[in-house]
C-alpha cells in the first residue's frame, strides 16, 4: 500500500469525475454515441461557428481521429458544417436545434447530479470556495490561465 498523502484524495477525484462523466455517458450510449461525441457537440454547442481547426485543438485530437465523430454528429442531424464567409476554405460548426436539445439534455443530468450533492453536502460556503479553485487550479495548470 502506497504511503502518499494523496492517494485518498486522489481516489475520491477519480470516483468523483468517473461519477460526473459516467451520468452524460449513460444517456448519450442510448443515441448510439460516446463520451467522444459528447465533448465534440459539447464545445460546438458552447462555440457556435467554432472552425474544426479550432475544435480540434480544443480537445487535442488529430484531424485523423475527428473524421468518423463529426460524420456521425452530422448524419444523426446534431450538427451543421458550414463555409466561412471569410475564408471559404474555413469550415465552420454550428449545433441543430436537436443538438443543442440534446446538450441541454447531457447537462441538466450533469447539473442535477451536481445539486443532489450540494444538497447532500449543504450550502457550505468552504465547499463553494474549494471546488471553484480545484476547477481553476486545474484550468491553471492545464492551460496556463491566470486568475484573478
Amino acid at each position: 500500500m502506497s504511503t502518499n498523502k494523496n492517494d485518498y484524495e486522489h481516489m475520491l477525484f477519480y470516483f468523483a469525475y468517473k461519477t460526473f462523466v459516467t451520468t452524460a455517458d449513460d444517456i448519450i450510449e442510448q443515441y448510439g454515441m460516446s463520451r467522444q461525441h459528447h465533448r465534440f457537440l459539447f464545445f460546438i454547442n458552447k462555440l457556435p461557428g467554432i472552425t474544426i481547426k479550432e475544435l480540434l485543438q480544443t480537445l487535442e485530437i488529430s484531424k485523423q481521429g475527428s473524421h468518423a465523430t463529426l460524420r456521425t454528429l452530422k448524419e444523426k442531424e446534431l450538427i451543421i458544417e458550414l463555409t466561412s464567409e471569410k475564408d471559404r476554405r474555413v469550415k465552420q460548426l454550428f449545433a441543430t436545434d436537436k443538438g443543442n436539445a440534446l446538450i441541454n439534455e447531457l447537462n441538466y443530468a450533469q447539473d442535477h447530479l451536481l445539486q443532489t450533492i450540494q444538497q447532500k453536502v449543504g450550502n457550505n460556503r468552504n465547499v463553494h470556495q474549494l471546488r471553484s479553485r480545484v476547477i481553476k487550479c486545474g484550468l491553471s495548470i492545464k492551460y496556463n490561465i491566470t486568475w484573478q
